[in-house]
């Protein structure tokens, strides 16, 4: 009984010092600060101004050098798994401003505005994320993202290119620590 009571005072203890913790102050957000693009409303965007149309697209996908095709309709296809992919490397949420390097920079012989960010911290998950535009409308021709994800067991590298209604692609790399390499690439040209 009393090594019972015992434990019970020492588990008491315990939460009670983990439960004294200082809560982090957080910074009140500003609805009218500046942030960067958010490839989140580019995407559901995108899902507005497309969805329900009859398109066939074709599905490549590459394991390690070998390939795979088939046609998949955009109707039925499975988009969260990609956009899940796309909304990780959003950027838009004010804890990431002055974290990335802006620059922009136009192409006169493609007519093309382009738009990059570049993270200052190697930690970050977005490494980069380009954004070309049409020089006269600002129409996205297509937006290019690399992340990194480095744990002591893998180094997970994407890639990731979205030409509107042309073609999509997800490149991943893992490189762990035990065992080989792993390339996959999964591509959908639009018909």
């Amino acid at each position: 009984m009393f090594r019972l009571l015992q434990s019970i005072l020492v588990f008491l203890v315990v939460c009670s010092l983990f439960s004294c913790k200082k809560k982090e102050a957080q910074k009140p957000v500003d609805p009218n600060a500046p942030t960067y693009f958010s490839i989140k409303d580019f995407t559901k965007d995108q899902w507005k101004t497309y969805h329900g149309q009859p398109v066939m697209l074709q599905q490549v996908i590459t394991l390690n050098g070998k390939s795979d095709t088939m046609l998949v309709s955009g109707l039925t296809m499975k988009w969260s798994n990609i956009f899940e992919t796309f909304f990780e490397t959003d950027i838009s949420d004010p804890k990431f401003l002055e974290q990335y390097d802006f620059s922009m920079f136009e192409e006169s012989a493609t007519q093309t505005r382009t738009f990059s960010y570049v993270a200052k911290d190697p930690a970050l998950f977005t490494q980069k994320l380009q954004i070309a535009a049409d020089g006269f409308t600002n129409k996205i021709r297509n937006i290019y993202i690399e992340t990194q994800k480095q744990t002591f067991w893998n180094t997970q590298t994407k890639k990731l290119l979205y030409s509107p209604m042309h073609v999509l692609q997800i490149q991943e790399h893992n490189d762990p620590l035990i065992g080989g390499q792993k390339e996959l690439v999964i591509e959908y040209k639009f018909m």
